[in-house]
């Protein structure tokens, strides 16, 4: 390399920043591009021409200059990192949650946001999508939403408390929303005045809350990401998807989307990166424009190709990005792996004093195994008030979380999709293919029955070739037995459970994992917990008891058995339900039963067991579906029994 283009690459790297009006971030880390670039650069330097080739003096051979890493190199951090926090921040925070006021057609309304302590005088309450959608959902006018922005001070916003919280909780990315749908930018945006400089946070924080968060994220070791919402705005006219009622017609021309796009989102986009540098980019709100989706996604690649993309710029037109987000829930038949499942720890992204709906921390813990077993992420939101502060229960959900992950986390972390489709009977398994140079399963128990003892079907190895352990109890003696064709079974398990939110056993190979998945029969009985199903909308709830399964609409629930002889299986149910219905199995090789449950002492409170039928079954693996039918949709269900029939 010509040693003139290394040191004008270098003068371009340490350049001053060009002015704004407000103070910038205080940028410690490189464009990953720009880095990568350097270093190679630098590298040919040391190396020299000489070096690179063939050289009849040097008896060692010719030196091998390194190549630049890749993009998909650089992206690698992200499918070890598996559980982020997402922060939706914005005026909506100032909100709450509610409005008083008149709305777009004139009319006084009391309006709250979907919540678990909505008032009772309330003319207008939400249908669920969120706080931070307060301004559509309401129809507020856009001046009366502006006058809002007084309320947004920030004063408590503490950016190190916030990444010291995630850190504990063991997450390695955050995301932040720079500007949501009601258009209000969190920095000093060029391109308008709705930003954070017309609010009292403005003055606090020098006019930019994203550079704090940035930095304090990297100086702890954590990856910085930027939400955007690039299509839809409700302050500013031209936005592709705007507020109907907002609207003059409901919508804007194509030459007036071209005009707010031009005016407005690419400015800001580039802005973005060029002031924060993100490592993850994530879009919300696809529109069925091609020339603007190529537009938004080559400013990303052009900048740096390394910046994570996730598939809501325009998914219908193949701008799938590199991760799916599933939003609350996921499918496990038909996620992609590598996607992100959003969740919130309420039932609202954005701060909503009406919802007090706050999930179990075992859920959640639940959530990012069950996503980490499929060899997905978690990325999971915190709602800051208007003051900045973070909810006391978000502060403890995450708390739990992080005492749990100071004796866990290799099982969190650095994982890939486990050979496991399905759960064990109490929890799902991840997977590490090389953790100290063997293959580590963790199976992850979410409900501890107290026998003293835990069957792990599935897994044939001889006792001999493994090693298990609890790692939140490493001085614990645990005893391993291996029965053919059935699995593990391990003894000396403490009567009461070592972890409350999740007991994690390492199960470490020796020799070559010998995996064949499915529930067995153990002395001619097989259970099927509610926590070892295959589910996709159905949700989990009683984590502070035995978790079962809130069983709303019926949804399909799925099970991996393996009948060892040819006979008849009767099957019952342990559910809670408030009315009589129908369970219907259906086996894989077209066997089915449906079965009849009756409403339960004191409606859902109390579970029993009921007789559902009996089922005549062939020797073999079988997938079995299970559908509910009941009159009010739903009912609780802890588990299935088959029971051979001699």
């Amino acid at each position: 390399m010509e040693l003139w283009f290394f040191f004008v690459l270098l003068s371009r790297i340490i350049q001053p920043a060009r002015p704004h009006t407000h103070t910038e971030m205080n940028r410690n880390n490189l464009p990953l591009s720009t880095l990568a670039t350097f270093i190679f650069s630098l590298s040919l330097l040391l190396c020299g021409t000489s070096a690179c080739s063939d050289d009849p003096v040097n008896a060692e051979g010719p030196t091998v200059c390194p190549e630049p890493p890749t993009p998909e190199e650089l992206k690698s951090w992200w499918k070890e990192a598996r559980f982020g926090l997402f922060i939706h921040y914005g005026v909506y925070s100032a909100l709450a949650g509610e409005y008083n006021g008149p709305n777009t057609y004139g009319e006084d309304i009391r309006f709250q946001s979907y919540g678990n302590l909505n008032t009772p005088d309330a003319t207008q309450r939400g249908t669920g999508l969120g706080a931070e959608w307060i301004m559509s959902e309401a129809l507020i006018p856009q001046e009366n939403y502006r006058s809002y922005a007084s309320g947004f001070t920030a004063t408590k916003f503490n950016p190190r408390e916030i990444v010291d919280l995630a850190k504990k909780a063991g997450m390695k990315y955050i995301i932040l929303t720079s500007k949501h749908h009601e258009g209000f930018c969190l920095w000093d945006s060029p391109a308008t005045d709705w930003n954070i400089a017309a609010s009292p946070a403005g003055e606090v924080w020098e006019n930019d809350l994203i550079a704090p968060l940035a930095r304090a994220a990297r100086e702890a070791g954590l990856k910085f990401g930027l939400y955007f919402s690039q299509f839809r705005d409700w302050m500013h006219p031209g936005a592709p998807l705007p507020i109907a009622a907002l609207t003059e017609g409901g919508s804007y021309s194509t030459e007036e989307q071209e005009e707010y796009m031009e005016r407005y989102t690419y400015p800001m986009i580039k802005d973005l990166l060029e002031r924060y540098d993100p490592d993850v980019f994530w879009w919300d709100g696809a529109y069925g424009n091609a020339d603007f989706a190529e537009i938004c996604d080559s400013l990303i690649r052009t900048y740096n190709p390394a910046i994570l993309q996730n598939d809501r710029l325009a998914p219908d037109l193949g701008y799938t990005g590199d991760f799916a987000t599933p939003e609350q829930s996921m499918n496990e038949e038909t996620v992609a792996e590598n996607s992100e499942l959003c969740m919130t720890l309420n039932s609202s992204w954005g701060y909503n004093r009406f919802d007090t709906n706050w999930k179990h921390p075992s859920y959640l813990l639940y959530a990012l195994l069950r996503a980490q077993k499929l060899g997905c992420n978690l990325l999971l939101n915190i709602g800051p008030k208007a003051d900045g502060s973070i909810p006391e229960e978000n502060i403890q959900t995450l708390g739990a979380i992080g005492n749990w992950m100071e004796a866990n986390e290799e099982s969190a972390h650095k994982t890939e999709k486990s050979p496991f489709s399905y759960n064990l009977p109490y929890g799902p398994t991840t997977y590490r293919p090389s953790l100290n140079g063997r293959p580590h399963l963790f199976y992850h128990v979410f409900y501890w029955d107290g026998s003293g003892e835990l069957w792990i079907p599935g897994i044939l190895n001889p006792a001999d070739e493994l090693r298990v352990s609890i790692p939140s109890a490493p001085g614990l003696q645990l005893k391993a037995e291996s029965l053919q064709d059935i699995g593990l079974r391990i003894g000396g398990l403490p009567l009461e459970a070592p972890d409350s939110l999740c007991t994690t056993i390492d199960i470490e190979f020796l020799a070559e994992p010998v995996l064949d998945e499915g529930t067995r029969f153990i002395q001619g009985t097989a259970y099927l917990d509610a926590l070892g199903a295959k589910i996709a909308s159905v949700d989990l709830g009683d984590w502070s008891s035995r978790p079962a399964i809130l069983w709303f609409g019926g949804a399909p629930i799925k099970y991996k058995l393996k009948v060892p002889a040819e006979g008849d299986y009767e099957v019952s149910a342990e559910l809670a339900a408030y009315f009589d219905g129908n369970i219907t199995f259906q086996f894989n090789d077209s066997t089915k039963l449906v079965g009849t449950n009756r409403v339960t002492p004191s409606g859902h409170a109390t579970f029993q067991w009921q007789r559902m039928g009996t089922v005549h079954l062939a020797p073999g693996i079988h997938e079995l579906t299970v559908t509910s039918q009941q009159p009010d949709s739903w009912l609780r269900l802890r588990q299935f029994r088959l029971l051979e029939i001699r």
